[in-house]
C-alpha cells in the first residue's frame, strides 16, 4: 500500500499525536492525575478532582491583531481543599529552545484569564507548566527555566519539568502508573523502524513488547487500577499513533496493525461509555461550559476596559471571539462594566 492510500485510511490522522494526548487529558482523569503527580512531584489521591479549563488562548500582537492558539491542556486539580492550575504541552518535534518561549506565551494568557485585582493592585497567577517530549533529543534538559526580570531589578523564575518518552521503559511506565504514555511508546523505536522494516525478527520483538503491554493493561483493568474507558482509549490511541508513525514502514505497520486492530475489535468503544453516562452529566457539562465561557468573557471585557479600548471595538471583538449576537455582546458588556453611552 503506498503512502497516499495509507493516508486515505480512516485510521490515519495528521494530528494523531495531539489527538491522542488531548483525548486522554480531556476524558481520562485516572490517566491524567498520575502523570501530573509524577511530573510535578505531587501525591494526589483518588479523591483528587480535575476541572478542565478552556484551551483557546488569544495572543495579541503589537499591531492590535489577535492570534488564536490552542494549548494541549489547561486544567485545575483540587485535592484536600487545595487547588492548583496546570498547563501541559505534548511535543512531537525535536526539542528546541523556542518551545519555552511558546509555553511562556500560553502561560501569560492563562494567567490573564484568571487574575485578581483591586483598586491599586492586579495579581497574576501562573500555572504549573510541563512539557512531554515524544522524540529523543540530546539537547533537552531535565527541567527548563523561565526567568523574568522586573523593572525594579528583581528576578523571578519558575521551572518547566520535561518528561522525555525515551526515558520510560515498559516497567517504569507500569511502576509509576504512567499509562498515559503508552500510546507514545512506539516513539522509542522510531530510529530503528527503517531497519526493523526489513527484519521480521525485529518486528516480532516489537510485537512482544506490545503483547506484554496489553497483558499488563488487562491486569490493571481487572484489579480496578484502570477504568474501562481509559483502557479503551489507550488501546485505540496506541493503534492510531503507531499507524501514523509507521506510515513509511509497510511491514512494521501491517504486523503491528494486525495485533492492535484485533485488540481494538474486542472493545466496546467510547460511544458505549458516553451513552451510559450522558444523561447524568449533560446538565452538569452544559452548566460548566456556560460558567467557563462567562468567566472568559468577563476577563476579556475587564482587560479591554483596563486598556481603554473603545466601547465599539469591545463589542465587535466580543461578537467575533465568542460568537455572540450584537444584543448578547452588549448585554455582557453592561454586565461586566462597560458604559454603553460612551460609544455615542
Amino acid at each position: 500500500m503506498d503512502e497516499v492510500k495509507k493516508k486515505d485510511n480512516p485510521l490515519y490522522s495528521e494530528s494523531a499525536y495531539d489527538d491522542a494526548f488531548r483525548t486522554m487529558e480531556g476524558r481520562c482523569d485516572d490517566l491524567l492525575i498520575p502523570l501530573v503527580s509524577h511530573m510535578f512531584r505531587e501525591k494526589y489521591g483518588k479523591s483528587a478532582v480535575v476541572k478542565r479549563l478552556r484551551n483557546e488562548q488569544f495572543v495579541e500582537h503589537e499591531d492590535g491583531s489577535e492570534e488564536k492558539r490552542i494549548t494541549d491542556s489547561s486544567f485545575e486539580i483540587t485535592y484536600k481543599d487545595i487547588t492548583k492550575r496546570y498547563h501541559l504541552e505534548c511535543e512531537s518535534k525535536v526539542y528546541s529552545k523556542s518551545m519555552l518561549v511558546r509555553i511562556f506565551e500560553y502561560d501569560t494568557q492563562i494567567a490573564k484569564n484568571a487574575y485578581e485585582m483591586n483598586v491599586h493592585k492586579v495579581r497574576f497567577r501562573f500555572p504549573n507548566s510541563g512539557l512531554l517530549l515524544l522524540r529523543f533529543s540530546k539537547e533537552a534538559p531535565e527541567t527548563g527555566i523561565i526567568e523574568l526580570v522586573m523593572p525594579n531589578g528583581k528576578e523571578v523564575s519558575y521551572d518547566i519539568p520535561m518528561l522525555k518518552m525515551s526515558d520510560y521503559s515498559i516497567d517504569k511506565i507500569f511502576e509509576e502508573k504512567l499509562f498515559m504514555l503508552i500510546p507514545f511508546y512506539i516513539f522509542n523505536f522510531e530510529k530503528k523502524l527503517p531497519e526493523m522494516n526489513q527484519d521480521m525478527d525485529q518486528i516480532d520483538e516489537l510485537l512482544k513488547n506490545y503483547e506484554e503491554i496489553f497483558d499488563r493493561l488487562d491486569n490493571e483493568l481487572a484489579t480496578g487500577s484502570l477504568s474501562s474507558a481509559s483502557y479503551d482509549a489507550i488501546i485505540r490511541l496506541t493503534h492510531s499513533v503507531a499507524y501514523k508513525l509507521t506510515t513509511k514502514q509497510e511491514n512494521v505497520q501491517k504486523k503491528v496493525g494486525d495485533v492492535m486492530g484485533g485488540k481494538v475489535l474486542d472493545l466496546p468503544g467510547f460511544r458505549i461509555y458516553d451513552e451510559g453516562k450522558e444523561e447524568g452529566i449533560k446538565e452538569g457539562i452544559q452548566k460548566g461550559l456556560k460558567e467557563g465561557i462567562q468567566e472568559g468573557i468577563k476577563a476579556f471585557i475587564e482587560d479591554k476596559i483596563e486598556d481603554n479600548v473603545p466601547v465599539d471595538q469591545i463589542i465587535g471583538k466580543l461578537i467575533k471571539r465568542f460568537e455572540l449576537t450584537e444584543d448578547e455582546a452588549r448585554e455582557y458588556a453592561v454586565k461586566y462594566g462597560v458604559k454603553l453611552e460612551e460609544s455615542k
